[in-house]
Parts: structure tokens; sequence; C-alpha cells
């Protein structure tokens, strides 16, 4: 899939952590379209485009550009540190660490 057309939300370090239900190792690629546990209840798809890889498999970790689909529904919900759950449907597929927000909006300290 090709990257939305606005800069991204966020720039994460993205481990996988899930094999594929045979029990191999799982890789996914720049495109890849998960689920993020934004707070409680609440979960909004994702765009990553990884940093210097095409892709990342199971038990490794990569610098991703993100973004969020629906950012300014949920302002002010992430910080520098967060460790944020990654889905595909119900099931937990691996973990962000956020590094850096390019998008005002979604820091937690951000001033309106």
């Amino acid at each position: 899939m090709t990257r939305p057309p606005r800069p991204p939300d966020l720039i994460v370090n993205f481990a996988l952590t899930a094999r594929r239900s045979d029990g191999a190792s799982k890789e996914v690629i720049s495109g890849y379209r998960p689920i993020y546990k934004v707070r409680t209840g609440y979960w909004s798809s994702a765009h990553h485009e990884f940093v210097d890889a095409t892709g990342v498999c199971t038990g490794q970790q990569r610098k991703a550009e993100v973004w969020l689909l629906s950012p300014e529904a949920y302002p002010h919900t992430f910080w520098i540190g967060r460790r944020v759950e990654v889905a595909e449907g119900s099931r937990v597929v691996g973990v962000v660490d956020v590094l850096q927000i390019l998008n005002p909006q979604l820091e937690l300290f951000a001033r309106d």
C-alpha cells in the first residue's frame, strides 16, 4: 500500500513478537496496517513505513514512520517512551515504543 499523502504522525521502534499460525516466523513489510491500542477500549488503524529496511520479522525491531487513521479523534494521547500494543484484529502481534511525535496534536503535553 502507498503511504498516506501527509506527513507521518509518529516515529516508533516497532517490535514484532507474533509468529504465523503454523508457528513459523512472521514478516511484515512497509505498507503494513495493523491497529494500535490508543487508549483503553479504543484502537486505531495505523500505516507503517519502515526506515532503513523493507520490513521486520518475528523477534526483530525496526524504526518506522507511522500514520494514524484519525489522529484528531484522540488528541494528547502520546508521549516519548510510551509503549503501545499493536494488533491484527483481536490478536496482539507486537509493540511500539514512541521515539518521536511529529503531529503536535497527539502529544500529551502539547499546548493548543
